[in-house]
């Protein structure tokens, strides 16, 4: 807006500003009330928000056409006798995740699981992240971030690692694939950028150049995952049932699992 006064001349510039949200919280300093905002460019907000909205309805249309393929299919042919309860079955092989001790593998070497537990509640958070600061910033405390950003931390240790033996191994090198590679590369890259934005957000920073790089990461994830081994937590449930089925059927079912 512009106007004249006498010989004065007075400019008004208004700038877009993202909705802003406030959370009543006490950061760092004692005595000291900071309010933490969400407070971003036009720019970061469509990023954050309204493209994100539509990777996302992207990524569960893919999701949705691959679990109505999948549940087109015949289940597993099975001509042997019916000894057992294939329900059953089905379940036992389900809860495998989270009985560690019923598998070799794992039961053998339980710091496998346990990096397998932290990686994946470390990508749940951070997917979380993703929809709480834009959203719901007053749920992002100092002390819930740092949560979020301690799971990042370790999840991108943990990625190092498993891309260090993907590559030594012999055993694991000689089934990797490129997708291998770039998906567990680009999670852990990712880790890492979550932890970064994580602290300058504590620090009462939404706009970052890491706040930039986070969301447009998070853009491409939403993109890529339905077309790689990443969307293996989709596909899980209907192997496991199927395994389960077949022994479970044939009475093979190790209770002591």
């Amino acid at each position: 807006m512009r106007e004249n006064q006498g010989s004065v001349t007075i400019i008004e510039i208004q700038y877009w500003e993202a909705p802003t949200f406030h959370d009543e919280n006490t950061l760092m300093k004692k005595g000291e009330i900071r309010t933490m905002e969400n407070k971003v460019s036009y720019a970061l907000y469509v990023l954050q928000e309204p493209v994100q909205y539509v990777c996302l309805l992207f990524m569960a249309t893919m999701y949705s056409l691959k679990i109505y393929q999948l549940m087109k299919k015949p289940g597993p042919p099975e001509k042997a006798e019916l000894k057992g309860d294939r329900f059953a079955g089905a379940l036992h092989s389900l809860a495998n995740v989270i009985r560690p001790w019923g598998m070799e593998s794992t039961r053998n070497n339980l710091y496998f699981y346990a990096e397998f537990v932290v990686f994946h509640i470390a990508v749940f958070l951070t997917i979380g992240a993703t929809f709480f600061i834009p959203l719901v910033p007053k749920l992002m405390t100092p002390a819930v971030s740092t949560v979020f950003m301690v799971f990042m931390g370790l999840a991108f240790l943990i990625g190092v690692r498993r891309i260090y033996r993907r590559v030594t191994v012999p055993e694991i090198r000689i089934i990797s694939s490129p997708d291998d590679y770039f998906a567990i590369s680009l999670m852990t890259v990712f880790f890492g950028v979550g932890f970064v934005t994580m602290y300058l957000w504590i620090l009462g920073k939404p706009e970052t150049g890491w706040m930039w790089v986070f969301f447009l990461m998070t853009t491409f994830f939403l993109l890529y995952v339905p077309f790689s081994k990443i969307s293996h937590y989709v596909l899980y449930p209907f192997g496991r049932v199927m395994f389960g089925q077949i022994f479970g059927g044939r009475g093979v079912l190790n209770r002591n699992s």
